[in-house]
C-alpha cells in the first residue's frame, strides 16, 4: 500500500505528462476517480454521469454511452502514458475494467494484480464458469475433429487397390520417380574465354554425345553435371506425389539422365516428362506398339492385330493453340516390377496426363473403357492421349489410342 501523498505525487506526474496536458475533461475525470476512491465512495455509472459530465437525474446508460466511452478513451491514455513517460514508475494506477474504482498497483504486481482480479470472478462465479469452459472444450473439439476428417478426406485421394496404380501404392518395392531433365553439354569458348552450356535438340543421351565428338574429333566437349528440368517435368510432380502421400508413401527421385541398366531392376518405377529426355527408358518401348519421332514430333503406332500403321503429329510448340501428344505406358520391368511412363513432346501434355490419372472421375472413366474392351482393368497398358490448349494451359484431352501389353 502506498499512502495518499504518494497517491497525489503519482496522479499529479500523469496529470502533467503530454498524454493528459491540454485534456481537461480526462483531467478532471481521473482526478474525480482517483479522489472518491480514496474516500470509499461508491461509483456507479450514473453517479459519475451527473457530477463528473453534468448530466440530470433522468440519465439513461441504456441510450447514453458518455461514461463508458470515457472510461475506455481513459484506460487507453492511461496505457499510452505507461508506454512513454511512465514506464519507470514504481505503481500504476489502473482502472479495471467492468469498475470505476481505481488502484495504485507495483509495475512488477500489475500481472498479478489482473490475474487476482479474474480469479476472484471466476470464484463468484464459478458453476457458470465451469459450464461455459466445458461448452468451449466441447465446441473446440467438434470443431477440430470436423477439420481433421476434412483434411484426411482431402489427402486420402485413392484407395491402394486402385487397378491402375496398385502395384505402386501397395508395393513391395521402393518407388522411384524419375523426372526427365534435358540433356547439356559444355564446350570451351575462344571468344568468350570460358565454358558454354549446349543444348542440341538432336543429342539427348551420352550415346549421342558420343556420336557427336567422334564427327569433330578436335573438339573438346563433355556432358555436364548440371540438370536441366522442363516445364513437362516439374509440373507433372504435384499430383503423382500427392497419390503417394495420400497413402503415408515417400518415393525416391532421380533425374532420368542419371539412370543406369541397372536401376530398372530395383524399382517400380514411374518417369514424368519429355519424350526428349527418356534416355535409356527410351529402349522399354519396344514392349509397346509405339515409337516416336523428334523431329518432326512424330508418333507411329503399329497395332499387334492389323498391318495398318498409324501415324500421329503435332507441330512445334508455340504461345498460342497448341497440341501435345502424350504417351501413357504402363510396362512390365524386367524383374516383375513395373515401369510407368508419362511422356510429352511439349509442356502441355504431361503435366495433364497425370492430373488426368489422378484425378478420380477421370480415371473412373478410363477404368471403364477398359472394362468395357477387355473385361477388365489390364495390369499393363498403352495410351496415346492428344492434349489441346493454349500455352500451358489444357482446355481438352481426348484418347486416341488405348490397348493391353502382355506381361510376357
Amino acid at each position: 500500500m502506498i499512502s495518499a501523498s504518494e497517491h497525489k505525487k503519482y496522479l499529479d506526474k500523469i496529470l502533467d505528462s503530454t498524454e493528459f496536458t491540454g485534456s481537461k475533461i480526462y483531467t478532471s475525470y481521473l482526478t474525480y476517480l482517483v479522489e472518491a476512491t480514496e474516500n470509499q465512495k461508491s461509483l456507479k455509472e450514473i453517479t459519475i454521469a451527473i457530477e463528473v459530465f453534468g448530466k440530470d437525474a433522468n440519465f439513461n446508460p441504456a441510450e447514453d454511452t458518455i461514461v463508458r466511452s470515457h472510461t475506455y478513451n481513459l484506460r487507453k491514455k492511461l496505457e499510452g502514458y505507461y508506454h512513454s513517460e511512465g514506464r519507470e514508475d514504481k505503481y500504476r494506477l489502473k482502472i479495471p475494467k467492468g469498475h470505476y474504482e481505481v488502484a495504485f498497483v507495483p509495475a512488477n504486481e500489475e500481472e498479478a494484480f489482473s490475474a487476482g482480479r479474474f480469479l476472484k470472478t471466476i470464484r463468484k462465479h464459478y458453476p457458470l464458469f465451469i459450464i461455459a469452459l466445458l461448452c468451449v472444450l466441447l465446441a473446440f473439439s467438434w470443431s477440430h475433429n470436423r477439420t481433421i476428417e476434412s483434411e484426411l478426406q482431402k489427402y486420402h485421394i485413392i484407395d491402394p487397390s486402385d487397378a491402375i496404380w496398385k502395384e505402386y501404392l501397395s508395393s513391395n518395392l521402393p518407388v522411384l520417380i524419375v523426372v526427365g531433365d534435358h540433356f547439356f553439354f559444355n564446350e570451351y569458348s575462344e571468344k568468350y574465354q570460358h565454358l558454354l552450356g549446349i543444348r542440341h535438340a538432336r543429342i539427348n543421351s551420352p550415346e549421342e554425345l558420343e556420336e557427336l565428338k567422334a564427327k569433330y574429333p578436335s573438339s573438346n566437349i563433355q556432358q555436364t553435371d548440371e540438370p536441366y528440368f522442363p516445364y513437362h517435368s516439374i509440373w507433372s510432380l504435384p499430383p503423382i506425389l500427392s497419390l503417394f502421400y495420400s497413402v503415408n508413401q515417400k518415393p525416391i527421385l532421380r533425374k532420368s539422365s542419371s539412370l543406369s541398366p541397372q536401376m530398372l531392376d530395383e524399382y517400380n518405377m514411374i518417369f514424368l516428362g519429355s519424350i526428349k529426355t527418356l534416355y535409356i527408358l527410351k529402349h522399354t518401348l519396344t514392349k509397346t506398339h509405339f515409337q516416336f519421332e523428334i523431329s518432326p514430333h512424330k508418333i507411329i503406332y503399329t497395332p499387334s492385330d492389323s498391318g495398318s500403321i498409324k501415324y500421329f503429329e503435332t507441330s512445334l510448340h508455340s504461345t498460342g493453340p497448341n497440341e501435345d501428344l502424350v504417351l501413357a505406358l504402363k510396362l512390365p520391368g524386367p524383374v516383375h516390377n513395373s515401369i510407368f511412363i508419362i511422356a510429352s513432346f511439349h509442356s502441355l501434355g504431361a503435366p495433364e496426363i497425370a492430373s488426368y490419372l489422378v484425378e478420380s472421375s477421370k480415371r473412373q472413366q478410363l477404368e471403364d473403357m477398359f472394362r468395357e474392351k477387355f473385361n477388365s482393368v489390364p495390369k499393363y497398358f498403352e495410351i496415346l492421349f492428344r492434349v489441346t490448349g493454349i500455352d500451358k494451359t489444357a482446355y481438352s484431352t481426348e484418347i486416341l489410342v488405348y490397348d493391353r501389353i502382355n506381361e510376357e
